[in-house]
């Protein structure tokens, strides 16, 4: 299940602002392979959370910690997600392409989408999900939007997931050629 694609003109953007927001639900476990290792060790060792990843995390455990309406849908509170650094891997790898390539899809343009992307990264995984942004400044700003948007809500308030791992990637320079000045993309997930 997905919701909306971004379409070249990304007419409908989030909250009056020039970046436009996607979300991608839920994945159940039918894609993930079997055989691969559980976790990835060395990316875990050299993963620290800073106080900006504590914020993140915090932001998004206090959305989920009361019940919401996600458009048509309610959801019942859920339990507080952990971070994941082979998840918050995944999530720069596809911020820093996006702000690299100038694009703003959950489809990189060599075809690889979240499924794919975090397999890559020896997680195994039961159920995956993504939410991106372009354009806002603050952790706030990109989480508030979120729980604005039906899509990106439902994702944040699944049960199913029990990890996360976000991150945010600035445009390099001012003469850079990329559309927005910052990417965000959320992983979330759980193990299998």
């Amino acid at each position: 299940m997905r919701s909306s694609v971004a379409s070249p003109d990304m007419t409908r953007c989030a909250f009056g602002v020039l970046a436009c927001m996607l979300g991608l639900m839920v994945f159940n476990g039918a894609w993930a392979e079997e055989g691969v290792s559980e976790g990835n060790a060395e990316a875990e060792a050299a993963c620290e959370l800073t106080d900006r990843k504590r914020e993140m995390l915090s932001r998004v455990n206090e959305a989920r910690s009361q019940a919401r309406q996600c458009g048509d849908q309610h959801f019942e509170a859920a339990e507080p997600l952990t971070w994941n650094c082979t998840l918050e891997a995944a999530a720069e790898a596809h911020s820093r392409d996006m702000a690299e390539n100038d694009y703003f899809s959950h489809t990189g343009p060599d075809g690889v989408g979240i499924q794919q992307r975090v397999s890559n990264r020896d997680y195994v995984w039961r159920a995956v999900g993504e939410n991106i942004a372009a354009g806002q400044m603050s952790i706030a700003a990109v989480v508030d939007g979120w729980l604005e948007s039906p899509g990106h809500c439902r994702n944040i308030m699944q049960d199913v997931f029990t990890e996360m791992g976000m991150a945010k990637v600035d445009s390099e320079s001012d003469d850079s050629e990329s559309t927005y000045s910052s990417y965000w993309t959320q992983v979330l997930a759980q193990p299998r």
